[in-house]
């Protein structure tokens, strides 16, 4: 059987390349996660591994590294096969181009993964493996995804085991879960819609685990590692009430640890809060996105109303659940005005953790083909940066100070006393204080959600200092009009 080395760049547990790892044991084959950060020596290990594929799962911004890694690695061990998998390689599968780059996978992975390795050991050929992409002679092979997984109680459990290896990971006492896959929702920004077309007609769109099989997984977690808190890494844990209520239940009456998950603020209701609270949930998020009604669901789509945003906070607070927002700058025909709407919500509503990121313009979503609609050409993919809290690749008349906003969007919501004054810092031209005020902020956030020390912080920010990184380029720069669009 086939040695997989499946490669990371960021200090936390992955589940995407944990399912991965834990399938192709199952199947026989040898996998490893390891991770390439400040302070780990990846490339070593990995050569180390001697494996015959080297595997990255990449989003848009952090393909730059995956393929940066790869070239090195083929340098020295050109027979190695690189496969990427994740959402850049499906929504953009020119990235197969890449010379460094031999085998892509789009959509679900554990299935084509084993065929792959089995016919790397001469068991049947690449060519023929579904949801593959490869090249063969100056010739690209395209094959069709396979069927989705109907039932995720035939998955093997998420392979923490690689993770001991490094101090942070093994001392985390926080663990992710997901209990499903597929989200029922097509906002603009979000590339679902298309893998719902991508997957028509190959079976059930949104799936759930049993509740037992989640539960039997968490206890064997808890098992081995010192487990204070669970979160649920579901696109949206409460979709589902039907669901729900009973692996509520059964939660609060098996495991009893408190909890972070995913709502979405128009399927709150005081019963589903309750809910939420009997069983241990601390502390939840929702989409804001933007402060003005007709931008959320004109522009992206969203299906939320500004009366389901109030109504959810109010419920949150009431029953003494932390609560954060999601929110965006630099949308399609906004204004710095409908930014500041966005500001006063946030301010009205008083989350306890107020987030917000710079647009980017995903390869898969609808937001980026209205954008290249308006400019009049494709946008370039590769010069989206690996982070969201930067800035924007679409150019307008108010965009910078939209950017330097963002970095006071914080400060702005929890001492609205202050937005006079940020009116005048974000005339300013962007500078590092601005993002150091902005880096401090997040940080903050970021222990009180998840409970993390200042120490343990610093750790994390050394290592994973990509995500603050911009990745800019005037020529990559698009322009668009100041004015609001027509709402779609």
């Amino acid at each position: 059987m086939a040695r997989f080395a499946l490669i990371q760049n960021l200090y936390t547990e992955n589940l995407g390349l944990m399912s991965i790892s834990s399938y192709l044991q199952s199947k026989g084959h040898e996998a490893q996660i390891f991770i390439d950060v400040k302070g780990t020596n990846a490339f070593a290990e990995v050569e180390a591994y001697n494996p015959q594929v080297i595997g990255f799962s990449c989003t848009t911004g952090m393909h730059h590294w995956g393929i940066e890694f790869a070239r090195r690695y083929k340098d020295s061990h050109p027979h190695v096969v690189s496969l990427f998998g994740g959402p850049h390689p499906t929504f953009y599968p020119k990235m197969i181009d890449n010379p460094f780059v031999d085998y892509l996978c789009i959509g679900e992975g554990e299935e084509a993964v084993d065929e792959l390795g089995r016919a790397l050991d001469g068991e049947g050929a690449p060519e023929e493996i579904a949801n593959l992409l490869m090249k063969r002679d100056g010739t690209i092979i395209e094959n069709p995804v396979r069927p989705l997984v109907q039932n995720l109680d035939t998955l093997p459990f998420p392979d923490r085991t690689y993770y001991d290896r490094y101090p942070l990971t093994a001392r985390e006492t926080s663990k992710n879960f997901i209990s499903g896959r597929g989200c029922a929702y097509k906002c603009n920004f979000c590339a679902n819609h298309t893998l719902m077309k991508l997957y028509h007609g190959r079976g059930r769109w949104v799936r759930f685990r049993t509740r037992e099989n989640i539960i039997e997984e968490i206890k064997q977690v808890k098992s081995k590692y010192p487990v204070r808190f669970i979160g649920f890494s579901d696109d949206i844990l409460i979709v589902n009430r039907k669901w729900l209520y009973p692996f509520l239940e059964l939660y609060k009456q098996e495991i009893g640890l408190p909890f972070l998950s995913t709502v979405r603020a128009n399927l709150v209701d005081e019963d589903l809060v309750v809910a939420l609270k009997e069983a241990g949930c601390i502390s939840t998020v929702f989409g804001v996105e933007s402060g003005v009604e007709n931008i959320r669901n004109g522009v992206l789509a969203k299906r939320v109303k500004d009366s389901h945003i109030y109504e959810s906070a109010r419920l949150f607070r009431k029953h003494k659940i932390h609560y954060g927002t999601y929110n965006m700058v630099g949308l399609p025909g906004e204004t710095l005005e409908d930014v500041f709407e966005t500001v006063k919500m946030n301010a009205r509503i008083r989350p306890d953790f107020p987030w917000c990121s710079v647009l980017q313009p995903y390869p898969g979503t609808e937001i980026r083909e209205r954008i290249e609609k308006e400019v009049g050409r494709a946008l370039p993919v590769d010069e989206i940066g690996a982070s969201y809290f930067t800035n924007s690749m679409v150019r307008s008349n108010e965009i910078r100070q939209m950017e330097n906003l963002q970095k006071f969007f914080h400060l702005a919501v929890r001492f609205p006393f202050l937005q006079p004054l940020i009116r005048q810092l974000i005339k300013l031209p962007p500078n590092p204080l601005y993002q150091l005020i902005f880096k401090s902020c997040y940080a903050l956030q970021l222990m009180k959600r998840s409970r993390i020390n200042l120490f343990t912080l610093l750790r994390y920010a050394s290592a994973s200092g990509q995500m603050f990184k911009k990745k800019s380029d005037s020529k990559a720069k698009v322009s668009v009009s100041d004015q609001p669009s027509t709402a779609v």
